[in-house]
């Protein structure tokens, strides 16, 4: 029998992210009407219920938007635009707080550890295409790191003294510092942000003109990586180097069994929310060891396993703005964990659920990709350039 869609089944209990935008799609009135006696935070919550591909269309439904759109997780909002294509970036941005704004670029606009400059300039794009007013804001409130390294890689800057002939080529705003960018595109996006920041932002201007004309490229970089790098750390990501302990070997005979509370506390955030979860989890050993705990310690133990997906996406390189990059990383991790728990269950002769009582979830991935290396296979280590640099000098 298929689901009901009128107004009135969702009234009686059927109201849900995808039910309402199935309603809309047949008769929008009732949708909208029913989505008006809804508090911001629980359209919020419906939203990310879709799948981040239609939200653009549920958010279209509501009357004020903007007042749903910041109560959304600055890593969901980041997947939503990036999912529904960035023709609808800007307007979804311009909403946004600027926690919003700056996880959207600390998640999609660096591939590993460098800035990847053709998504930065999608994002600038986007921020253009808001309006002067968002394009301020995010001139004084992104790391200035961004805008410098923007800026280098768009045009070349010069100082003229107000004395010499202007050169060929380049534009000012001041008649001191002058431009020249690298290509039409990036002509129109260099015009926009200097003229936006020395008008409406000129300590930021000034920080950017100074960041190209004098400091190292590398050395900025370097500055913006360690600011987005604690940033995601306070998003559940670690850092790379903490992500692939998540790979270190660990023998069955080497995991400690302890109380649960010597590493049960706050568990860590992630892009996928726990109610998610026990899908993720059908069929899988774990699921059912969960499901002989406590609700309350089961939702604790979900939390360490979020906390594994994540590490494993950092340590794997994910894209963290692709829509199934976590969800990938999350049944990669469960894949691990499930080895580990057969592996110690055996070992101690213990049930599953009173190993998962026990021991970590990050030692349960790591016992599992320990013993079976060609299932869960570990990402390549990093190149070491000293040794390139001794092979070209031998």
């Amino acid at each position: 029998m298929s689901e009901p869609t009128s107004s009135g089944a969702l009234a009686r209990g059927d109201l849900s992210g995808p039910g309402l935008l199935r309603l809309a799609r047949q008769n929008r009135g009732a949708a909208r009407a029913q989505l008006a006696q809804l508090a911001p935070a629980a359209l919020a919550g419906l939203c990310q219920e879709l799948r981040p591909e239609v939200r653009n269309e549920f958010l279209m439904l509501l009357e004020h938007p903007e007042d749903i759109v910041p109560l959304i997780a600055e890593t969901e909002l980041c997947v939503t635009i990036r999912s529904g294509g960035m023709s609808d970036a800007a307007w979804l941005l311009e909403v946004a707080t600027p926690a919003q704004r700056q996880a959207c670029l600390d998640l999609d606009a660096w591939n590993g550890d460098a800035l990847d400059h053709a998504r930065s300039a999608e994002w600038i794009d986007a921020l253009i295409e808001a309006g002067r007013p968002v394009l301020a804001q995010a001139l004084a409130e992104l790391d200035p790191e961004l805008w410098v390294l923007a800026l280098r890689r768009m045009a070349d800057v010069v100082v003229v003294s107000r004395e010499d002939e202007r050169p060929d080529g380049y534009f000012t705003e001041d008649g001191v510092i002058y431009f020249r960018a690298h290509s039409d595109a990036d002509l129109a996006r260099v015009k926009e942000i200097v003229q936006c920041g020395f008008a409406d932002a000129q300590p930021r201007y000034w920080q950017m003109v100074y960041g190209a004309l004098f400091e190292l490229p590398s050395e900025i970089e370097e500055f913006a990586l360690r600011w987005r790098n604690g940033r995601l750390a306070d998003l559940g990501f670690p850092p790379r180097e903490q992500a692939m302990q998540a790979y270190a070997a660990l023998r069955p005979e080497q995991v400690e069994s302890s109380d649960a509370t010597t590493w049960q506390g706050s568990a860590p955030r992630g892009l996928v929310e726990r109610s998610e979860l026990p899908r993720q989890l059908n069929g899988t050993l774990l699921g059912e060891a969960l499901a002989e705990l406590s609700p309350e310690r089961a939702g604790d133990v979900l939390g360490y396993v979020l906390g594994v997906a994540n590490a494993v996406a950092v340590a794997d390189r994910l894209r963290l703005s692709e829509s199934e990059s976590i969800p990938d990383a999350l049944r990669k991790a469960v894949a691990g964990i499930d080895v580990g728990l057969r592996a110690l269950a055996r070992a101690r002769d213990e049930t599953p659920a009173e190993v998962v009582e026990r021991t970590r979830p990050l030692d349960l991935f790591r016992v599992g990709a320990t013993l079976e290396p060609g299932r869960i296979v570990k990402p390549p280590l990093e190149p070491d350039p000293s040794a390139s640099e001794d092979a070209s000098e031998a």
